[in-house]
């Protein structure tokens, strides 16, 4: 097979004809994917050495080299953008209108539900997917990509007029992940309705009730229902099927591990804050005069309330850990809070808070501990808020409101 291929490509020319869109069976590993071509790994360099297809590949991929170093090429930006000719830069896009559109700012106003399709984005990964299921400040989601290759019985084949991407796309349910709601950036195509049109059923998502069903099917293992287009099983040997699919996975582990910056919600077990401060055995004065904080914060404590950021970071010398563990420590918020706090729709004044010198995260536990205080001094009169619950979209409003107009921001109005 080796013979073979390597009679296509002529080293002393250093070019070839063209390459082979049909993949040869595999001489060792799996056929590297087009990311890996340009820097494999030990193993990849290893079968990149023996498989004349994948050399194939990496020579055509140097083709298209400008020869022009990606330092020059920003400061010759940079240098345009000064002069005002940032319009020459326009021709050398390759975005088409559909995904540029996706990439613009925008202010998510909409809420999170089944059959959605949504921009998922936390510090620097970004993913699309299909939401599956809302429970509280938890959502389950079926990963969404270009490729269908990654698609397997499992998996949902959808044409381009099912949403703004402007190709076709996988919902991959059998690669189901469960993420924090405040991930959620933008919504790219609402619900669908049901309908009876076959045509205009097939030209976009399945409505909310057949995305459950299609889930539930992957839950029990069973066929999916019919007259949906799937992809194909996944065998054991489809080596290259299973690193892609394997790399749709890996952004979604970051995006889940995104809870864990919840305080008083981490991840494994904890010391309560409370637990903590009795096991020092000191009084009060003393862990006054040790910590800088007032009495006032230890019966707080002993009360079951919790302390600020602040409060965390003078604590740290007397209890002998970092501000991080001590607001893990503390009790959790309320999850009707975490879950108002947690909306889309919220994140455009977070991040207008945050400025240059914080961070979205930061602003929302901020905002968070502000507000969590005023459950022991509310009384609902609501009919539709139910016995004792507490109106937390109605504080979380008045919050970016009153922190909005401090900065002069227009969009303070808006809460």
């Amino acid at each position: 097979m080796t013979g073979d291929w390597s009679n296509r490509y002529d080293p002393a020319q250093q070019v070839f004809d063209d390459v082979d869109l049909n993949p040869p069976v595999a001489i060792a590993g799996a056929h590297l994917l087009d990311t890996d071509l340009l820097a494999p790994s030990q193993a990849g360099s290893k079968h990149l050495a023996e498989c004349g297809w994948c050399q194939q590949r990496q020579r055509a991929s140097g083709h298209y080299d400008d020869g022009l170093d990606d330092d020059a090429f920003l400061q010759a930006a940079y240098q345009r953008a000064v002069d005002g000719g940032t319009a020459a830069l326009a021709p050398l896009t390759t975005l088409s209108p559909e995904l540029l559109e996706l990439t613009a700012p925008t202010d998510a106003r909409d809420d999170v539900a089944v059959g959605q399709l949504w921009r998922l984005r936390w510090q620097d990964v970004t993913e699309l997917a299909v939401v599956v299921k809302v429970d509280r400040w938890w959502v389950t989601v079926a990963p969404v990509t270009t490729d269908v290759n990654a698609a397997d019985e499992f998996s949902l084949i959808m044409p381009a007029s099912a949403s703004l991407l402007g190709t076709d796309f996988a919902v991959c349910f059998s690669l189901e992940s469960t993420v924090p709601l405040f991930v959620f950036d933008r919504q790219i195509t609402p619900a669908s309705r049901p309908t009876l049109d076959v045509h205009q059923a097939a030209a976009q998502l399945p409505p909310p009730e057949v995305i459950k069903d299609v889930w539930r099917a992957w839950r029990r293992g069973i066929a999916g229902p019919a007259g949906l287009p799937y992809g194909l099983p996944v065998d054991d040997a489809d080596l290259d099927r299973r690193e892609l699919r394997k790399a749709v996975a890996t952004g979604f582990t970051h995006l889940a591990s995104a809870a864990a910056c919840v305080p008083g919600d981490p991840v494994g077990d904890v010391v309560p804050l409370l637990q903590q401060i009795k096991s020092l055995g000191l009084p009060p004065a003393e862990m006054k005069a040790r910590s800088g904080l007032d009495v006032t914060v230890f019966v707080r404590i002993k009360k079951g309330g919790r302390v600020t950021r602040d409060e965390a970071a003078q604590l740290t010398s007397l209890l002998g850990t970092d501000t991080r563990a001590i607001l893990n420590a503390n009790p959790p918020f309320d999850d009707a809070l975490v879950t108002e706090i947690s909306r889309p729709a919220h994140r455009p004044a977070l991040r207008t808070l945050a400025g240059t010198h914080s961070s979205e995260d930061d602003q929302r536990w901020r905002m968070a501990d502000k507000i969590a205080p005023q459950a022991a001094r509310t009384v609902s009169t609501a009919s539709t808020a139910g016995a004792g619950a507490i109106d937390w979209a109605a504080k979380v409003a008045v919050y970016l409101q009153q922190q909005l107009t401090e900065l002069g921001d227009p969009s303070a109005d808006q809460w």
